[in-house]
């Protein structure tokens, strides 16, 4: 057959190669049915896939039917190819490829396909936690050189949720050496007529016209890992279309939803790349309308416009008109130098940033807020509010003159152990200093508080309306500083603040019983009103101020005897040593209106005051408190002093005529620690009578003596617990015998 069809060539070859020639035309027929089949085996059987997928957990590939006609030349359907690089994990499918393979560049170990056509192609890309290491550098490794992959029938692709679709071409081509050699991208380019994007299933832009070159010049692992790879890469990107609509819904709690909608938004891209760098003359200009619902509930229509610009810096323009009530309310101008764009840290355009930021957004969490513009640490903003800001912005630092208001917010401040709560007002504002220094300050107003102890804040004591709190900087803030362990101890007085507040609500006074000696000083019941105006430190500590409670109908528990009035307390502090959480007292009084009184025994009296003034006094702040000072009391008679050391009948009877002697004015010396009480060398006299007294209340025991003289008459009575042992023979020797009771 070979011979009949070669007939006519062999005529005119000589005689003696006519064998020779049938012969080699047999071999080479040979040859190629053998390539046929054995090619055609290879692609149809398990041995190609087997052979393809030596290394599965890093790169598969599966196809269906193939056919190969030609050596080098192949065609594949139903090709299904995936792989997994760091924390990478990709996927690509394509209906049909063909492609062609060089032979001879095999014998020098490397793969050169000069071309692969594919026909409906969609791709996948996700990131996962599962990071696979890259392999070892070692030489000898075989070559991947792709010049020309090329498709005219991209349906779609999808990077995590961002999901682009459409029909596309691309042509695409790539170098690399296996064993960890060197990746290049060869000149690339993708084209989409008329695509669609969406995010998470929400469009976000459709009828685009993208038009997309890329390259990535070549280099090792070690040269451009990970996101440094952006270094070598050249890029541009063209696009126009529309995009959709932004819609913005407050939920309960203070979060806000954000959703697309259809619109007819414009978008017009044109943005080049270069080795890490903006290209001078790219651009962007977007255009989003955004529908929401305000405060009363009733819809709101505006946009939302960006744009960007490069020449030697990058501008950035962000505007969304305000609307009455609307959802947003924006002016961004901000101008950034150079053209560098951050690989890692986005953070590092701030100091390259400067402008303006003007506007008005709702944030699921203000914690940011409080040390944006104060540091703090004992107050803080919580919970989701609205932000009014105009913020303007030198270098990256925020400079003076901005602002930034909260109208309503869940504010916290920690102030010696007590825990202030309420909705609050926020105004902050950065004033200028010297030397072009930006002082924060920040002002509060909680319409409504409560009071609790930090220790137990779910059962506060305190209710009241209109509490200010006002913030202020003294002197530059050192963040850093302020982080490190006493930080705040060695940057010193750095902030000040003031709080003030009048009548808030004690609904029960026994509320303070945990800073009293509760053994032989408590309140028992009754109501009250709390003032106070304080200055705080950097440490939200009391540098100086004054507190005043006012209780009516008051109930007391006092050394035995159940007391009831009208009590007025007005505590002026002034901070002596914040170490130890001391203040002086000096000036502060207590007033006592209206008393009556009974003694363990049933003996009662009414109608009694007393006016009590510390001359100089020391504080220690604590669980209780610890009190130790002189007093000067004004009081309308001594009989409250007498019936703390016996009951009435059992004194001589000329002794209670002392109570019918008038008023007495008393000084002393007071001690008030843990749960102790005690008075000495307290004197009580006026032109009839003179008493001298000193009492120990601890735990549940009392020791004590007292003096009284009346005209000739006089005695001494000496306490211990319950024994009592009169001396009315050399009665004021025997007293000024017995030890004083604070040294």
């Amino acid at each position: 057959m070979i011979g009949k069809a070669l007939g006519p060539w062999l005529e005119h070859i000589p005689h003696p190669l006519r064998p020779w020639l049938k012969w080699g035309a047999l071999a080479l027929l040979v040859l190629y049915g053998g390539y046929v089949l054995l090619g055609n085996l290879f692609l149809n059987t398990p041995l190609g896939p087997w052979a393809a997928n030596r290394k599965p957990e890093k790169f598969q590939i599966e196809w269906g039917p193939g056919v190969t006609w030609w050596p080098g030349r192949v065609t594949v359907w139903d090709v299904r190819m995936k792989g997994h690089v760091g924390r990478t994990v990709w996927a690509v499918q394509a209906d049909k490829a063909r492609g062609r393979l060089a032979l001879l560049p095999l014998l020098h170990k490397e793969v050169r396909v000069p071309e692969v056509v594919a026909d409906g192609v969609s791709g996948d890309v996700d990131q996962t936690s599962q990071r696979r290491p890259p392999p070892v550098p070692r030489p000898g490794g075989w070559v991947l050189n792709f010049q020309r992959i090329h498709t005219d029938t991209i349906r779609r692709g999808r990077f995590a949720k961002l999901v682009l679709e459409g029909q596309g071409s691309a042509d695409v081509g790539f170098y690399k050496q296996l064993r960890g050699g060197p990746l290049e991208m060869l000149p690339s380019q993708a084209h989409f007529p008329k695509a669609r994007l969406s995010l998470d299933k929400h469009e976000l832009l459709r009828d685009a016209a993208i038009d997309a070159r890329f390259a990535i010049a070549r280099h090792t692992r070690a040269q451009a890992p990970g996101v440094r790879k952006l270094l070598m890469t050249d890029a541009e990107l063209s696009l126009d279309g529309t995009t959709a609509g932004l819609h913005v819904v407050a939920q309960p709690g203070g979060k806000v939803a954000f959703s697309t909608v259809p619109a007819k938004g414009k978008a017009h891209v044109r943005l080049g790349f270069a080795r890490g760098s903006m290209k001078p003359g790219s651009q962007l200009r977007w255009h989003m309308p955004v529908t929401g619902v305000d405060a009363t509930g009733r819809p709101r229509e505006q946009a939302l416009d960006l744009q960007l610009d490069v020449d030697r810096d990058m501008h950035v323009v962000a505007k969304a008109p305000a609307r009455e009530s609307g959802p947003l309310a924006l002016d961004a101008d901000l101008r950034i130098r150079g053209t560098q764009v951050p690989l890692t840290d986005f953070r590092s355009l701030v100091p390259r940033s400067s402008g303006h930021v003007v506007g008005r957004w709702q944030f699921p969490s203000l914690k940011w807020l409080g040390s944006a513009f104060i540091q703090a640490p004992w107050l803080s903003l919580e919970g989701a509010g609205v932000v009014d800001a105009d913020v303007q912005v030198a270098d990256g630092k925020v400079a003076a003159g901005s602002r930034v208001g909260v109208p309503d917010v869940q504010a916290v401040a920690v102030v010696m152990g007590n825990r202030i709560q309420g909705r609050a007002r926020a105004d902050g504002r950065l004033d200028a200093g010297e030397g072009n220094e930006v002082l924060p300050r920040l002002d509060l107003v909680m319409e409504e508080f409560n009071i609790a102890a930090a220790d137990a804040p779910n059962r506060p004591y305190v209710t009241g309306r209109n509490l200010r709190l006002d913030v202020q900087t003294l002197s530059g803030v050192d963040r850093a500083q302020l982080r490190r362990p006493g930080g705040i101890k060695e940057v010193g007085e750095l902030l000040k603040a003031h709080l003030t507040f009048q009548d808030a609500q004690v609904p029960d006074l026994r509320a303070y019983n945990r800073y009293l000696p509760k053994t032989h000083m408590r309140f028992d019941g009754g109501s009250g009103l709390l003032s106070g105006d304080l200055n705080l430190d950097t440490s939200g500590d009391i540098g100086q101020g004054w507190l005043r409670v006012k209780g009516n109908g008051t109930r007391m528990s006092v050394a035995g005897m159940a007391v009831r009035g009208n009590l007025d307390v007005n505590t002026k502090l002034r901070r002596a040593d914040l170490g130890k959480r001391q203040f002086n007292l000096d000036g502060s009084t207590v007033n006592l209106a209206d008393i009556s009184f009974t003694e363990p025994g049933g003996e009662s009296r009414s109608g009694w005051w007393a006016r009590i003034e510390l001359d100089r006094a020391r504080l220690a702040w604590g669980k209780p408190v610890g009190v130790n000072g002189t007093v000067q009391i004004a009081m309308k008679d001594v009989g409250f002093l007498l019936s703390m050391f016996s009951r009435q009948r059992e004194y001589p009877k000329w002794v209670y005529k002392l109570v019918d002697a008038g008023q007495a004015r008393v000084h002393g010396n007071v001690q008030w620690q843990d749960d102790t009480l005690t008075l000495d060398r307290m004197v009580a006299s006026n032109q009839r009578f003179d008493l001298k007294a000193r009492l120990r209340l601890k735990d549940k025991t009392r020791k004590g003596s007292l003096f009284a003289r009346w005209g000739v008459l006089s005695m001494a009575v000496e306490v211990d617990s319950g024994r009592r042992d009169f001396h009315m023979m050399h009665a004021e020797k025997w007293y000024d015998s017995q030890p004083a009771l604070i040294r």
